[in-house]
């Protein structure tokens, strides 16, 4: 863990002040739980496989075609065509 310095609004202290109370908890805790809602990788990954799950799943197409015309080189004929 690394040791780090803010600087708090009052208003903003006095709410964790509350909080930690209610809580039993240290604010750093808080400060720290709260971040890590925030900004949390693998929360945020989650949370876009969550938003995306799903969004094909009314097309209907094979996937082997799809990926061999995604593959196939066109450039080569094209060149070749003029």
């Amino acid at each position: 863990m690394k040791r780090t310095q803010i600087y708090l609004d009052a208003e903003i202290f006095a709410v964790l002040k509350v909080e930690s109370k209610l809580k039993k908890a240290r604010i750093s805790s808080l400060i720290r739980e709260a971040l890590r809602e925030k900004y949390s990788v693998q929360e945020k990954k989650a949370m876009v496989i969550d938003k995306v799950a799903g969004i094909w799943k009314d097309r209907n197409f094979d996937v082997d075609d799809y990926v061999r015309e995604k593959r196939s080189n066109k450039r080569r004929t094209s060149l070749y065509e003029k």
